[in-house]
C-alpha cells in the first residue's frame, strides 16, 4: 500500500480545491467525471506511482474541495487546472480525462493550447451529447449524441430537484456491469454525492451542450483513447474520437473484462497497462 499525500491549493477567485498526489516519474495529472472526484483514482494512484508523479484533482464542488455558489461550467473548470498546473509549477504534463474530464481536457486546449502538455489520455467520453435532426444515426452512434435539448433541460431539473439524490444513485449505478461489487458501488455513489446537486445540474448542462468535434483535428499531442465496449456510450464513440485527432490511439476493453463507462475502476488492471504502455512510448 503506498502513502498517498492529501494536500490543497486555492485559485485566484478563492476557491479551496483539494487533491491527491503520490509517487515521482513523469507528471500523470488525473482528472474525474461529472459528480466524481479524485479518490475513486485509487486504482490509478497505487497502480501508477511506482513510475509516475500522479496528482489526481477535486473540482470544485466535488469530493474534498470547497462548494462555493459559482464556477460550475467547462471553461472554469479548466481554468482551475490551468492555475493548478501553474500553481504546482508542473511541466511536460500528461492529462488524463475520464468522462466530462474528457470535456474539461478539450476546453482546455481551447482555450489555453497544448503548452505544458506532452500527451493525452481519454476515456470513454462522447464529443457531442444532444442530437442534431440533421446528423444520422451512424453520426449519432460516433459522436456519443443520444438525447435532446429537452431531455437534457429535464434531466438537470431532475437533478438539482428534490429527487435528485434518488436519480443520480440510479443514474450512476446503471454505468456499472453486474459484477461491480455493490460495497464498492455504494462508495461510489457516496462519495459523488458530496458536490451539491444543484450545482451538479449546472455543470450537466455545461457538459451536454459541449461540441468538441472542431478541436479534435487540431490536437497535436499524442493521445490515447480507452473506452468499455459495454459502456452506455456504445463501442464506436472512442474508436471514432482517436480517428479524428492525428496519429490518435484507441484502446477497447471487453464488457465481460469490465468493460463499462468506469472501466477505470472495474478494470483498473487492464486499464493501467494501457495508460502504462502509452506513457512509456513517449519517453521513447
Amino acid at each position: 500500500m503506498v502513502s498517498i499525500n492529501s494536500d490543497r491549493f486555492t485559485t485566484k477567485d478563492g476557491v479551496d480545491l483539494h487533491f491527491l498526489e503520490v509517487g515521482t516519474g513523469p507528471t500523470l495529472v488525473l482528472l474525474p467525471g461529472w459528480s466524481q472526484s479524485a479518490v475513486q483514482f485509487h486504482g490509478q494512484l497505487e497502480g501508477l506511482s511506482d513510475s509516475f508523479h500522479c496528482l489526481a484533482l477535486d473540482y470544485r464542488g466535488h469530493g474534498e474541495s470547497s462548494k462555493p455558489n459559482y464556477g460550475y461550467r467547462l471553461s472554469r473548470l479548466a481554468m482551475d487546472v490551468r492555475e493548478f498546473l501553474e500553481a504546482r509549477d508542473l511541466h511536460g504534463v500528461i492529462l488524463l480525462g475520464h468522462s466530462a474530464g474528457c470535456a474539461v481536457i478539450w476546453n482546455y486546449i481551447d482555450l489555453f493550447g497544448e503548452e505544458n502538455l506532452r500527451g493525452l489520455i481519454l476515456c470513454d467520453q462522447m464529443i457531442a451529447r444532444i442530437k442534431r435532426p440533421e446528423w444520422s444515426e451512424v453520426e449519432c452512434r460516433n459522436y456519443g449524441a443520444a438525447v435532446g435539448g429537452d431531455e437534457v433541460l429535464e434531466q438537470a431539473a431532475i437533478v438539482g430537484g428534490p429527487e435528485g439524490e434518488a436519480k443520480s444513485r440510479e443514474f450512476l449505478a446503471s454505468m456499472f456491469t453486474p459484477a461491480f461489487p455493490e460495497s464498492d458501488l455504494a462508495n461510489v455513489i457516496q462519495d459523488s454525492l458530496k458536490f451539491p446537486r444543484s450545482h451538479a445540474a449546472q455543470l450537466l448542462l455545461s457538459v451536454s451542450y459541449a461540441d468538441f468535434r472542431d478541436l479534435l483535428p487540431r490536437i497535436t499531442l499524442p493521445t490515447l483513447c480507452i473506452g468499455g465496449k459495454g459502456s452506455h456510450l456504445g463501442p464506436a464513440v472512442m474508436p471514432w474520437i482517436a480517428s479524428q485527432i492525428p496519429g490518435g490511439q484507441v484502446t477497447m476493453i471487453d464488457a465481460d473484462a469490465g468493460g463499462s463507462h468506469f472501466v477505470f475502476l472495474e478494470n483498473p488492471n487492464a486499464f493501467n497497462s494501457a495508460v502504462r504502455i502509452f506513457c512509456d512510448s513517449l519517453e521513447n
